[in-house]
């Protein structure tokens, strides 16, 4: 069954073999949860990268058959449903609301030009104050998209969380239209309940740094000495966990010949902490390369000397267990601030990146193990967005309460 419904919401997921296949089951089973004058008014939709030539075609066809007019959504290496996840494959995902008219406002990209995108936002909240604002956008856009996000945050003072899309073509939104470049998407009214968290998927592998010299994106000091020299005290830490050779004596001897940048390119990541968070989180970013000789270290991320810094391992186990977490602790909060835990409908945001661990195929089953059958939709992301901020390896949950 790929069809589940509350009495707010419905979705469905499936793949297909091309994009009329794919839709028509979608839709066939959205339908199912149609009744008269059920008033759904706004719809979340998500289709995979084998789609996207055909993404207006798609739009069109949900927009026709639905009568929902407002719609929003990405394109995704992947996509997921309740209890189900699609990759690498022509896939969909959609879900289905019934919200306020007054209680949510869909914005057009917000780029070079925020003139339309303010526009609609600022005539919106003169009559709503905005809480939760769901985010999709262009990894790729002429803007950065961390300077939006900041300027999106002062125009709605809501909390910003979505994802940015995910292709090997182009990357794509759909905000009433489809949509290229910049970051768009739907704000809420405080009198939408909502609940969001966020799952980090790696874990500390040693204790905070400070940056003590750098140039650039390249560490050259933590703490005073080599940034290398650190780095592989710290993996001795992770070595004690792993079965085999010690990896910090196979980096420093270089005894294996092995190239010492590999060990970047799989388990091991740099992460910044995030300042001021009660949660300790803390933005996840590659390792773009070291030198051992030098002992310094390149990173994907704009640093300063004074800035924290450390190294993160993540693995099969490491993401099952912190989404375990967040799934558990987010339920316990909402019993013990609601009184129960019952949520109507789900966004679920997850990193490509997760698609290719083994633990890809059973993360959808562990949301809805823990969640229950929730509507749901949602895509893998070329970055995950959580209060404003984008983080990589991690998944995001919004729940409508």
């Amino acid at each position: 069954m790929s069809l589940y419904t509350s009495d707010s919401f419905a979705s469905a997921s499936a793949a297909g073999t091309d994009w009329r296949d794919t839709a028509r089951k979608v839709l066939e089973d959205l339908e199912k949860a149609r009744t008269a004058g059920d008033n759904f008014n706004l719809g979340f939709l998500y289709i995979s990268d084998k789609l996207t030539e055909d993404a207006r075609n798609i739009l069109d066809l949900f927009r026709s058959v639905t009568k929902i007019e407002h719609w929003v959504g990405a394109i995704g290496l992947g996509v997921c449903g309740t209890g189900a996840e699609y990759i690498d494959e022509p896939a969909i995902s959609a879900m289905i609301g019934r919200i306020g008219k007054k209680d949510f406002c869909v914005f057009p990209a917000i780029d070079l030009n925020p003139g339309p995108a303010r526009a609609a936002l600022e005539q919106w909240t003169d009559g709503a104050e905005p809480m939760l604002v769901l985010v999709h956008g262009d990894p790729l856009s002429d803007t950065d998209p961390a300077a939006i996000l900041t300027q999106l945050e002062r125009i709605t003072g809501g909390f910003i969380a979505g994802g940015l899309s995910s292709s090997r073509t182009v990357h794509l939104q759909f905000a009433d239209e489809v949509m290229q470049g910049g970051v768009s998407g739907v704000a809420f009214s405080q009198d939408i309940a909502v609940a969001s968290a966020l799952t980090q998927g790696c874990v500390p592998i040693g204790p905070v740094h400070t940056i003590t010299r750098c140039d650039e994106n390249v560490v050259m000091e933590l703490d005073g000495q080599r940034a290398f020299d650190v780095f592989a005290a710290d993996l001795r830490l992770m070595a004690e966990k792993k079965a085999g050779r010690d990896p910090g004596r196979a980096i420093a001897e270089s005894a294996s010949g092995e190239d010492p940048n590999d060990l970047f390119r799989g388990e091991v990541h740099v992460a910044f902490p995030v300042p001021g968070s009660d949660r300790q989180d803390y933005l996840v970013r590659n390792a773009l390369g070291i030198d051992p000789d030098k002992g310094w270290i390149a990173v994907a991320h704009s640093i300063m000397n004074g800035e924290q810094m450390m190294f993160v391992h993540r693995d099969n186990d490491t993401v099952r267990a912190d989404l375990s977490r967040m799934l558990l602790d987010l339920r316990q909060r909402l019993k013990n601030d609601i009184g129960s835990f019952s949520p109507r409908g789900a966004v679920y945001i997850s990193c490509v990146a997760r698609t290719m661990s083994d633990f890809g195929g059973g993360e959808m089953k562990l949301v809805r193990e823990i969640l229950g059958d929730v509507p749901l939709a949602g895509f893998y992301a070329n970055g995950e967005i959580s209060n404003r901020r984008i983080y990589g390896y991690t998944a995001v949950l919004i729940l409508f309460l």
